[in-house]
């Protein structure tokens, strides 16, 4: 009799038992939940997404793939041959080979341009007649005077076509030894140019250079220091070229 009573309360604790073990794993399941949920909300920082590039990089890029090469001033160097030959309305021909050095001038892909040599003269023909210059005239020099508007055109990024036309000006001065006449001419007309530049792609601190070649051409037409006797002149300048580019 005194067990009876016993026995429902042993059962009571084995239903008691069976009624906690449902709640622990509730538990061990709703951590296992809460974990990724809380790993997803606050990523590692290894898992962060990559930086994207700056935009500084990407316009730099842009600018220098979109940069006109044909852009900019030209400033060069130029020892060239130089040649004036013209015709007078009295009959008579004349010829001047020289010696120029000039200075060349240009801006941006169309634009104006400049050339302005100084012309040394070292051999003189007239009328088939051919002399030093030295052995006749004991002072001899002269300007020569292209200015107009050109167009620049590439090849490649370092090859650079130049050319237009504009108006010319040839003028000497060949003072004439004791018992010989002088010598003076102002002769002006239309005229043309064209520059042939290689760019190399090596900038020092944002400043190019170029090497090339240049031809110059003048059809004079009229010399007012010689009462307008010139009938028709012809000059004609050749030769190399060194320089820098600015932006």
């Amino acid at each position: 009799m005194g067990l009876t009573p016993a026995v429902p309360a042993a059962a009571g604790m084995r239903e008691g038992t069976r009624m906690r073990r449902p709640q622990r794993w509730a538990v061990v399941v709703w951590l296992c939940l809460l974990g990724p949920a809380v790993a997803a909300a606050h990523p590692v920082e290894s898992q962060d997404a990559p930086v994207s590039p700056a935009p500084a990089a990407e316009e730099v890029s842009a600018t220098s793939v979109t940069a006109d090469p044909r852009a900019g001033w030209r400033h060069e160097f130029s020892p060239a041959w130089h040649m004036a030959t013209f015709w007078s309305k009295e009959g008579s021909h004349y010829t001047f080979h020289s010696l120029s050095i000039g200075y060349l001038m240009s801006v941006n892909a169309a634009g104006p341009f400049l050339h302005l040599s100084w012309v040394i003269p070292l051999q003189a023909r007239q009328d088939g007649n051919v002399h030093s210059v030295s052995s006749v005239y004991q002072n001899a020099g002269g300007i020569d005077l292209l200015l107009g508007w050109q167009w620049r055109k590439t090849v490649t990024q370092e090859i650079e076509f130049e050319g237009g036309p504009g108006f010319h000006m040839n003028a000497l001065n060949l003072g004439g030894k004791p018992g010989l006449t002088n010598f003076n001419a102002l002769q002006l007309g239309p005229g043309g140019m064209t520059v042939l530049r290689w760019r190399p792609g090596w900038r020092p601190h944002k400043v190019g250079w170029t090497v090339g070649a240049v031809g110059a051409l003048g059809i004079d037409l009229f010399d007012p220091l010689r009462s307008n006797d010139l009938r028709i002149g012809v000059t004609l300048r050749m030769g190399v070229l060194l320089g820098v580019d600015l932006p």
